[in-house]
């Protein structure tokens, strides 16, 4: 290379690093990031609902309202001190926002920054994956790289400075304003039949979100707490000599209803279930979409709507069937119980990877399949209070479920029945047969962990009346119009999000609580929720309490003197 060469190449790095001023760099910044970090609005632009005009229109009505918004926000930081890293820190967020709503068609709320928050290593390194690594190098690598190493000029007029960066963001507002006032005639329709579309401006919303998740806690007061277990006492079936109860209430993770064959669902995903005399419910709905939403309100007994409402905490229903004098314990093979076990024992699976059973079950990163909820639990409940557990025990078994996106992580070799599976986290690479296989074998999984459950509890049966409830906290969309995964708003997410698995084996509980099993059998259809399910659990188990509702329990209509 000839001396000339070389300067040519150094004088074409010195302009394109030649120093800029603030507000040029949030400016080009934004234009940078509604091209390439908003890909997941752009492509879903063509499928709105309701909207039959050009595509090219809309596309021209929507382009300068997302450019203002991506201004305001990167116009919030145009000062040429410190400014980098918060715009680099801005580049990458976008990247990764923009890659979760591609490949899952997640958006970013609130209750999706939660739930982010709230997953532990374990299942957040689940959604890694090389094409990650490759949206996050072109859409904030590479620029962050460029703003690094581009200085920033007018640091030492301040008021100037000032000056330019209030009128950037008077003018960013103004390019809303106009663009709102142009297209609202044509766009208000379109948002209302498509309420989404207010999630997908990246990064702002995904900004938004976070900052009102982080900020919450400064502005909003801590809950009071308000007992409700008071007059909780156990039923008169306790007063006789019968054995005492054993009822294993477990919590499902990401069961769709539909994909239980149970329900009728064409494939055998529940062989084994279908051999133990189970009832299914077909109709069961849930509280929320997420975990984080769900766990806590199933096990309230104010309902969703008195639950999202309540401005206080209450009591659950593991604090009234403690407070009965019943012996109860949460075993825990996800991310916690979300606050709902907090006033009584719990034990995690992670306590157990070191044995046998846990080398056999754990996969080296400490994540475990469900059947390590069964490893030692006779050991956990001999620890329990002997006067309590002489009374009646409730274990409350938490799964890992079908977790996704990883669902082949969550069966085994011998029950993974179809093939070809999806066996990448990224869903959206595989073709959409691939993803119901893997998802189907997650749900074989769970057919069998439930149903090595009612067989630990018939061997129970010599020292307990024994019995088991299931019910998923959410379900799950496996691509289905581009959505994959959970935890969307629940007024707009698909049904298969909200209808969940709700299944009973009676055992001898039933004929304690004096349970008709064909009546229960005409009932399979009706409409139940998770509402359902603190008041079930009461009747199941014969415990009393003032905040039992006898129209709630799924099975009262069926249960005689």
């Amino acid at each position: 290379m000839s001396p000339s060469d070389l300067s040519s190449s150094s004088g074409n790095d010195r302009r394109f690093f030649k120093p800029r001023s603030p507000q040029f760099i949030a400016f080009w910044l934004a234009i940078w990031l509604t091209a390439t970090a908003n890909w997941a609005l752009w492509l879903r632009l063509p499928t709105l609902d309701g909207y039959h005009g050009s595509l090219a229109v809309l596309t021209l009505r929507v382009v300068p309202l997302v450019i203002g918004f991506v201004l305001l926000l990167t116009s919030l930081f145009a000062w040429p001190r410190w400014m980098k890293p918060f715009w680099i820190v801005l580049l990458l967020i976008a990247a990764s926002a923009q890659h979760f709503m591609i490949s899952y068609g997640t958006i970013m709320d609130r209750g999706m920054i939660n739930n982010i928050l709230q997953t532990d290593l374990r299942e957040s390194s689940d959604l890694f994956n090389p094409k990650l690594l490759l949206e996050l190098l072109v859409v904030a690598i590479l620029p962050a790289i460029w703003l690094w190493k581009t200085p920033l000029k007018g640091a030492g007029k301040v008021w100037r400075n000032v000056l330019r960066t209030v009128l950037l963001f008077a003018a960013a507002a103004a390019m809303v304003a106009t663009s709102l006032a142009v297209s609202y005639k044509d766009l208000a329709p379109v948002v209302r039949n498509n309420l989404w579309l207010r999630f997908m401006v990246n990064p702002v919303n995904p900004v938004l979100s976070a900052s009102g998740v982080l900020l919450a806690p400064i502005f909003n007061k801590p809950r009071p707490f308000v007992s409700t277990i008071e007059g909780a006492a156990l039923g008169q079936s306790y007063a006789t000599d019968k054995k005492p109860p054993l009822l294993v209430l477990v919590v499902g993770e990401t069961a769709r209803a539909k994909n239980f064959s149970l329900n009728g669902y064409a494939r055998d995903t529940n062989p084994e279930l279908a051999k133990r005399d189970v009832l299914s419910w077909r109709n069961a709905t849930s509280c929320g979409t997420s975990t984080r939403e769900s766990v806590p309100c199933m096990f309230s007994g104010l309902g969703r709507e008195g639950f999202y409402n309540s401005k206080e905490e209450h009591s659950n229903l593991l604090d009234v069937l403690q407070a009965a004098g019943l012996a109860v314990l949460w075993v825990d093979n996800q991310a916690g119980c979300k606050g709902v076990c907090k006033r009584i024992p719990m034990a995690d699976t992670a306590d157990r990877v070191n044995t046998p059973e846990g080398k056999a079950l754990c996969s080296a990163d400490g994540e475990c399949l469900d059947g390590m909820l069964l490893v030692g639990i006779e050991e956990r409940i001999a620890q329990l209070d002997p006067e309590r557990r002489a009374k009646g025990v409730v274990l409350v078994m938490h799964q890992m479920g079908s977790h996704g996106p990883a669902y082949y992580k969550r069966s085994t070799p011998e029950l993974k029945a179809f093939k070809p599976e999806c066996a990448t986290n990224a869903l959206s690479s595989c073709p959409s047969e691939d993803v119901v296989n893997v998802y189907d074998n997650s749900i074989r999984y769970t057919d069998h962990f439930l149903g090595q459950t009612i067989d630990w509890l018939k061997t129970q049966q010599s020292q307990y009346e024994t019995g088991m409830f299931y019910m998923s906290d959410h379900g799950e969309s496996l691509g289905e119009m581009g959505v994959y995964l959970h935890g969307m708003p629940y007024a707009m997410a698909p049904v298969d999000q909200k209808h969940v698995p709700m299944i009973v084996w009676t055992g001898s509980l039933g004929a304690r609580t004096h349970l008709d099993q064909s009546c229960l059998q005409k009932g399979l259809d009706t409409p139940v929720s998770h509402d359902n399910l603190y008041h079930t659990i009461l009747g199941m188990v014969d415990v009393v309490s003032p905040t039992y509702k006898p129209a709630l329990d799924a099975l009262a209509s069926c249960r005689g003197n």
